[in-house]
């Protein structure tokens, strides 16, 4: 171990920043985070320090390093472009006993400055002994994705137990028992999922005897898992898929998003296809409620966002009948997420003012109500349309849409495979069926979708990466 990594209280702390800066503002803007009193040597300082000294956050010193700038402080960073100078404030800090990071100069430096993962009071220093300062970025950035991002509060809440679980168990053991309770049960999960007051509740009955630890209450997280791109899946959504004890998933979850899971976590396909006591959805309903009963974590991951036609409100419906924890994560819904990758803007100043969402399929005894779908001046998002394609035009057209109007079908999404074909409503039918679309795709009308003729920017992986002058071509060729 080159360094120690230590935690050092700089709360009303002189320090001291050489360089005027952006580099040193952002150092600046760091012992600030932590409370020092800041003092900046340089003769000619970037705005944002002219900012902070302005309003008192700073105390500017105009003029060059001399090391009488070092009396009375206990740190100090040098941060200038002058290699030279930042060699001498060096020296001049190892002279006076006072530790000197110099900024990309490992060796002059007495201590470095880590890559830091804030959850306050959690905090997480990631350090490359200063020889890979991009690969503790990267570090961080995996941790930060991981880390849950209550986690402070969760600290927080615990050090504001720690007296009255002291007076509580008298043993350390007991103690220690109590925390893992406490860290790895539903206190934990309520405090995370912004549910304090149920949190409060149970570490009251805890205290005061009337429960018992290594009870565990299982909990439902209703995800959406997004339109297929693992990239476009929230923060959230993988710190809970990452927790689950089992995941009911559909068909449409792209396999890498279940990459997120424990290795030792159940997955369980629920994908509802035509036909099949299996995947009904009541059967769905009543396996999420059993096993949330039977005390487990159970992530239910849709495709898409879960209450944009991914049928979530049945599912929580029935845990709320249940009288079991829930939580909903949303997604990005495949409509934003097809029409983004396709370059199709939903709605455009001066061509749409609005955007409908809307599915082609309905139950049996109900018809669309394609008077309003069919109103000009809008973009419409047609989900589930792949099989439904001619009549859902013609259906458009019968109401008053006119068949010249602009219209594409987004294939796959947002994937490798994305495919996108542009036509009109007279004629997508035949072109869709020349081309061979299948689900999972969505239909969008309007206006809006010419528009991703030139705006579209993802570069499947269905066909060689076209130069620069083939691009027309290329466009023309999925017509």
């Amino acid at each position: 171990m080159d360094h120690l990594p230590i935690f050092v209280k700089l709360a009303d702390v002189p320090c001291l920043v050489v360089g005027g800066g952006v580099v040193a503002e952002r150092k600046v803007a760091l012992l600030l985070r932590a409370g020092a009193r800041v003092f900046v040597v340089a003769p000619d300082p970037v705005g944002g320090l002219v900012l902070l000294r302005d309003r008192g956050d700073i105390v500017h010193i105009d003029d060059v390093f001399d090391p009488r700038h070092l009396q009375g402080k206990r740190l100090v960073i040098a941060a200038t472009d002058d290699d030279a100078v930042n060699k001498r404030v060096a020296g001049a800090s190892q002279s006076a006993g006072v530790l000197c990071n110099v900024v990309d100069d490992n060796d002059e430096s007495t201590f470095i400055l880590p890559a830091i993962v804030d959850r306050s009071p959690v905090t997480i220093a990631i350090g490359t002994g200063g020889n890979a300062p991009v690969l503790a970025q990267r570090l961080k950035s995996k941790i930060e994705a991981w880390l849950p991002t209550r986690i402070g509060e969760l600290a927080q809440r615990a050090g504001g137990w720690r007296g009255p679980v002291k007076r509580r168990f008298a043993t350390i053991e007991q103690r220690r028992r109590f925390w893992q309770w406490f860290f790895d049960g539903p206190v934990a999960q309520h405090f995370l999922a912004n549910r304090g007051k149920a949190a409060e509740r149970l570490i009251r009955g805890e205290l005061m005897g009337s429960s018992t630890y290594g009870e565990f209450a299982g909990e439902a997280y209703i995800v959406g898992a997004g339109p297929g791109d693992p990239g476009l899946v929230t923060l959230r959504a993988q710190q809970l898929i990452g927790q689950a004890d089992v995941i009911l998933y559909d068909r449409l979850v792209a396999a890498p998003v279940l990459d997120f899971a424990r290795k030792e976590a159940e997955l369980v396909s629920v994908g509802k296809s035509a036909g099949g006591d299996r995947e009904r959805q009541e059967w769905i309903n009543e396996l999420l409620v059993d096993l949330v009963r039977q005390g487990k974590r159970v992530c239910r991951l849709k495709g898409g966002d879960p209450f944009v036609f991914g049928r979530g409100g049945e599912e929580v419906a029935a845990l709320r009948a249940a009288g079991l924890p829930y939580q909903v994560v949303p997604g990005v819904s495949a409509a934003l997420g097809c029409a983004a990758y396709a370059g199709i803007p939903l709605t455009h100043r001066g061509v749409s003012g609005s955007v409908t969402f809307a599915t082609a399929r309905l139950d049996a005894n109900r018809e669309a109500d394609w008077a309003t779908l069919a109103r000009p001046g809008q973009t419409l998002a047609l989900y589930m349309s792949a099989g439904s394609i001619g009549p859902s035009a013609r259906a458009l057209e019968r109401h008053g849409l006119r068949g010249d109007t602009p219209v594409a079908i987004v294939e796959n999404g947002t994937t490798g495979s994305q495919r996108v074909l542009h036509s009109t409503l007279a004629e997508i039918e035949v072109q869709a069926k020349s081309a061979d679309i299948a689900a999972p795709a969505m239909l969008f009308v309007g206006e809006t979708t010419a528009l991703g003729r030139d705006l579209a920017w993802f570069e499947s992986q269905t066909s060689e990466p076209a130069f620069p002058e083939d691009l027309h071509h290329r466009k023309a060729a999925l017509l």
